[in-house]
C-alpha cells in the first residue's frame, strides 16, 4: 500500500466528547504503522500541551478522511508509540538546525 500524503497546515477538528461537548482539536501528525494511517490530535482550547489523542483515519478520497477511535489496547499502544518516535525524530531534526 502505497503511503498516502495529506496536504494540511494546522488543520482544525471538533471532536464531541462524551458530555457532547465540542471541542477543537489540532492534526498534530499523520502516519502510518504497517499498512494502517492514524492521526495524533492535541487539544486545540490550552497552551501547555501534555497529552493527544490517536485515532484511526478512514480514508474517504479527494484528500478526506474520517477519524475512527481505536478500541483494541495493542493497535492503540502500537500507534501512540509511533506517535512518540515521530515527536523525538521532530525534536532531533530541530536541534540539528539550531546547531
Amino acid at each position: 500500500m502505497a503511503e498516502k500524503k495529506y496536504e494540511f497546515e494546522e488543520t482544525m477538528v471538533t471532536l464531541v466528547d462524551e458530555d457532547g461537548k465540542e471541542k477543537p482539536f489540532y492534526v498534530d501528525e499523520m502516519y502510518m504503522v504497517k499498512d494502517q494511517m492514524y492521526a495524533a490530535l492535541i487539544p486545540g482550547d490550552v497552551e501547555n500541551v501534555t497529552e493527544y489523542y490517536v485515532f484511526r483515519v478512514k480514508d474517504l478520497g479527494n484528500d478526506d478522511f474520517e477519524l475512527e477511535d481505536i478500541d483494541d489496547e495493542e493497535e492503540y499502544d502500537a500507534a501512540a508509540d509511533a506517535y512518540e518516535e515521530c515527536l523525538d525524530t521532530r525534536l532531533w531534526n530541530r536541534t540539528l538546525e539550531n546547531e
